[in-house]
């Protein structure tokens, strides 16, 4: 009995050591059979390899700045609105004053009413600065955006 099984072992070893070389393609045994010992069978083009589009670490730090640039901008948006309010306040009290120049015989209030309107204008300057820095800053932010977007479809190597 155990030399019927070492036999049919032994028969069927072959097999199972063909079976793990085996070459589908029939014609490349033939061109290795036909082939002398300094001829090479025909190397296959490489090619590259192809990394991922985006690299998620690229993305992340551009999401950040983003997120940083956004929260800049509200500052900036929030200063903005501030000044302008301060703006309007002075504004109103401009008009207040000069309903009251009518009424008042202040030989100081016209100085004051001067001083009030280079104050205004100050302010309206201000304001025009912090509109423009805003304006700046929001450019920026889109930019951000589409170079975020544009990185989903660009390589970083």
């Amino acid at each position: 009995m155990k030399n019927l099984l070492i036999v049919l072992i032994v028969m069927i070893m072959p097999i199972f050591v063909n079976a793990q070389s085996f070459n589908p393609n029939p014609s490349q045994q033939v061109l290795h059979g036909l082939m002398g010992v300094d001829e090479r069978a025909p190397q296959l083009v490489q090619l590259p390899t192809m990394k991922p589009i985006v690299t998620l670490n690229h993305v992340e730090k551009a999401k950040a700045k983003l997120a940083r640039e956004e929260q800049k901008l509200i500052k900036m948006a929030r200063k903005a609105w501030d000044k302008e309010d301060d703006l309007k306040k002075e504004q109103d009290q401009l008009k207040t004053l000069e309903n009251a120049s009518q009424n008042s015989n202040d030989p100081d209030h016209q100085k004051k009413i001067e001083a009030l309107k280079k104050q205004i204008a100050k302010s309206q300057e201000k304001v025009n600065q912090a509109k423009i820095e805003v304006e700046l800053e929001s450019k920026k932010v889109e930019e951000l955006e589409k170079a975020i977007e544009d990185a989903k479809y660009t390589r970083h190597d």
